[in-house]
């Protein structure tokens, strides 16, 4: 009687737990910070709607590059070029809802494009790096929940600013959540390193 086995499953790298601890809590403190801001600002304009996803996206971009880096440090070069395109991406979008007409159009249309775009892209990674990354479960989430709510702006923008700013902060409060759990999950896993 044979016995068939299992290639082993990879150990996730405990050096690469510890590198990305820290660049995962500052993704986590800008989506909470956000998330926050917006739950205490009752009577949004739309300027003030501008200047705060800006500041999002800005924020939340320079967190990606940050992540970048340290992936870059640990040598993996692949999801390292994927994390700086994320942060372009973030950033561009940032710089794009200030340059272009003030609208809601304009608005909803390029803060979806753009999570939902680099959603999908932090999903991927996630599940390329299956096995050997510590935080591929924290990205395929965070990547899903910002997915879900970016495809959420176009419906609710009609509604009005409001709208675009609930449903933009509400989703950064729950992926802030839920990654603020994986960083403290990713630094006890490096530590002793």
């Amino acid at each position: 009687m044979t016995h068939e086995t299992d290639a082993p499953t990879p150990v996730p790298d405990r050096r690469l737990a510890a590198a990305l601890a820290v660049p995962t809590a500052t993704h986590a403190l800008v989506f909470l910070i956000f998330g926050l801001v917006t739950v205490f600002w009752q009577e949004p304009t739309l300027t003030v709607i501008t200047v705060m996803l800006t500041a999002y996206l800005l924020a939340y971009g320079a967190a990606s590059f940050f992540t970048s880096r340290a992936l870059l440090r640990e040598g993996d070069d692949q999801n390292s070029q994927v994390f700086t395109s994320i942060a372009g991406i973030q950033a561009g979008a940032g710089v794009l809802v200030l340059l272009l007409p003030r609208g809601e159009f304009w608005l909803t249309l390029v803060v979806c494009v753009a999570l939902g775009l680099t959603g999908v892209l932090k999903m991927l990674a996630g599940m390329r790096t299956k096995g050997y990354n510590p935080a591929t479960r924290d990205w395929q989430l965070e990547g899903a929940i910002i997915t879900i709510f970016a495809a959420a702006l176009p419906v609710v923008s009609e509604i009005g600013d409001k709208a675009i700013m609930g449903t933009a902060g509400a989703g950064a409060l729950i992926a802030g959540v839920f990654v603020m759990i994986g960083a403290l999950t990713l630094r006890s896993a490096g530590k002793g390193v």
